[in-house]
């Protein structure tokens, strides 16, 4: 639904755009046009309806009806409330639970955040089936060994991912991005090296 509702909003923008800008550049020739559009059509439905004027409310109702299908079904679509996005767990005896993919990231944060030098953590979970796909974005202490530190936060997303939650890791990302210097280092780097 979220593709559909893109094309449409790019759709719309874009007809909205052209009709605009022939409107500003155009004004007299535009409203011109539109009345006579508007004149030949009421002039087709008079001819239509007074030829049968059966046929003619027949058809109203028939286009009303599939506007109203088409339109309220895209709109029923748009408004009912989406389920939260959930992962599996892989059970051996048969039987099914799922865990909200909100409740993985705040675990995972629960976790990382107890790790020393980190400073904060912002996970993003995503799963593909019952795949969990991971990427974390990890701020630490402006002096952490980044190597060491990177394969002591996978370790841990690997333990609390498939050892604690019984879950299938897929793709695991880490960003790390250091926090700045403590404002007394930076000046004494300063007048250190003046």
């Amino acid at each position: 639904m979220n593709l559909f509702n893109r094309i449409l909003a790019v759709v719309v923008l874009l007809g909205t755009l052209v009709l605009a800008l022939l409107f500003v550049l155009f004004p007299f020739g535009v409203l011109e046009l539109v009345q006579y559009w508007l004149t030949a059509l009421q002039g087709s439905l008079a001819v239509i309806y007074y030829s049968n004027p059966f046929l003619f409310r027949l058809t109203q109702g028939a286009a009303a009806l599939g506007v109203v299908l088409i339109l309220g079904t895209l709109l029923a679509l748009e408004l009912r409330r989406a389920n939260p996005p959930t992962v599996e767990i892989a059970m051996a005896k048969g039987g099914r639970a799922a865990v909200l993919l909100d409740s993985v990231a705040l675990r995972l944060s629960y976790h990382l955040d107890q790790l020393a030098d980190v400073i904060n953590v912002r996970p993003e979970v995503k799963a593909k089936g019952n795949v969990v796909h991971v990427r974390v974005d990890v701020e630490t202490t402006p002096d952490v060994d980044v190597p060491m530190k990177t394969e002591e936060i996978m370790h841990v997303i690997r333990e609390v991912i498939e050892e604690r939650m019984g879950l299938r890791l897929g793709r695991a990302e880490v960003r790390i991005r250091h926090a700045p210097y403590p404002e007394e280092m930076n000046q004494n780097t300063i007048t250190g090296s003046v």
